[in-house]
């Protein structure tokens, strides 16, 4: 057991194995408790931290000679500091643009900036290649791109090419919002058909309507806002 946590020579195995279930944990931990954000939101700043942290981490496992206290000290002293930088961040704004940077116009108005594409060692190939994964294939469609802080490019198109919404055509539409699952391999839901003020026989009615005879062949059936029914079978 001492050896799980101090430096030795070589480890047996179920020093080794103990070792792996806490770098695991530690690892959990990490992963449970840092902001909650996407992978391309996340800045320089931010990646470098969780380049150090998996590092330090899975340290022990590489070399026995690794004292498992002292990592956990440097471990948790890092986690402490990327916590106040990201809270102070949030506290000040002057402080996030020294932390994370600030974003870069890289096209204004239609012209390309050539200075901030610079200054951001940004080429135009890269640029083209975000265009295009948002479906805009031309650069003449676009007014404004930014570099975000994260890495990604956001695009504004010109009025002409922005596409038309339901507002536009003056087309009513029903308010969003997430489809009530009903039936859930072959089970029904039944908690969510008395919250919209159902009961299973107004299901079997619907879905009867619908050519389903039988409510255990049904893989999944929601419900929308506008009272739309969908359904798989298994």
């Amino acid at each position: 057991m001492q050896g799980i946590w101090n430096s030795v020579e070589e480890l047996n195995v179920l020093g080794f194995a103990a070792r792996t279930i806490i770098v695991g944990f530690m690892l959990y931990i990490t992963g449970r408790f840092i902001p909650h954000r996407a992978g391309g939101q996340y800045g320089g700043f931010d990646f470098t931290f969780f380049w150090m942290m998996g590092g330090l981490i899975a340290a022990p496992l590489f070399d026995s000679n690794i004292n498992f206290n002292n990592t956990i000290i440097v471990a948790i002293t890092i986690f402490i500091t990327h916590y106040l930088i990201s809270y102070l961040s949030i506290k000040s704004r002057t402080f996030a643009r020294v932390v994370h940077g600030k974003a870069e116009i890289l096209i204004l108005k239609g012209q390309i900036q050539k200075k901030n594409m610079l200054k951001s060692l940004f080429p135009i190939e890269m640029l083209l290649a975000q265009m295009r994964e948002i479906d805009v294939s031309n650069i003449a469609e676009v007014d404004t791109a930014i570099l975000e802080t994260g890495g990604r490019v956001s695009i504004l198109k010109k009025g002409e090419y922005a596409p038309v919404t339901p507002k536009d055509m003056n087309i009513h539409i029903v308010e969003g919002g997430l489809p009530v699952i009903l039936v859930n391999d072959g089970k029904i839901i039944d908690r969510n058909l008395k919250s919209l003020g159902y009961d299973r026989k107004w299901l079997k009615d619907e879905l009867l309507k619908c050519g389903v005879s039988d409510i255990k062949s049904v893989y999944l059936a929601t419900i929308d806002r506008a009272g739309e029914i969908y359904y798989s079978m298994m």
